[in-house]
């Protein structure tokens, strides 16, 4: 009889929890906070952006490198994203073949690459990055104040982590 009331208990307790869990313990850890704004971001950008743009986050993030960066090498765009460059090849290849970006020689020894917007490349990104701006701030809702702080703080996690490549590092100091 004993073991049956328990039994019963245990299932109550299963039930009220199903629809809520006690995360405060994980609530004080920037990690965990961390993770779940970006699982929130991620679904915004899904929506606002990689839906009626058709563009994934690092291919957006690698055309707004390319706005702001007018010809840079493969290997410049894999360090400045910290993305393996092989993982880069067919990322900027799709981007390539929906004629975005193109690769252009260098005109200094004329055997290097660089990668370069396109005309659709550039209209593209400013469209996007119009749509990102107003994600962002939708986001942030009142917090939009604190956004310059939390930008600061975020690069100062990420411009001091020691486990980064010492390049990435160093691209990240000004």
């Amino acid at each position: 009889m004993e073991h049956a009331s328990l039994v019963v208990d245990w299932r109550e307790r299963c039930e009220s929890t199903r629809t809520q869990i006690e995360d405060r313990g994980l609530r004080r850890l920037i990690g965990y906070q961390l993770r779940r704004a970006e699982m929130a971001m991620q679904q915004r950008f899904s929506l606002a952006i990689g839906v009626p743009f058709q563009l994934r986050q690092v291919e957006f993030f690698a055309l707004s490198l390319l706005a702001e960066n007018p010809a840079v090498t493969h290997k410049q765009i894999s360090e400045a994203l910290a993305i393996a460059p092989s993982n880069m090849v067919g990322i900027m290849s799709g981007l390539k073949a929906r004629d975005l970006v193109a690769r252009r020689a260098n005109p200094a020894d004329g055997r290097s690459l660089f990668w370069v917007l396109t005309e659709a490349g550039r209209d593209l990104v400013q469209r996007a990055g119009a749509a990102v701006a107003r994600m962002e701030e939708d986001a942030l809702g009142r917090a939009e104040p604190e956004r310059d702080e939390l930008v600061r703080a975020l690069n100062e996690v990420w411009a001091g982590d020691p486990l980064r490549p010492a390049y990435v590092r160093d691209m990240s100091a000004g």
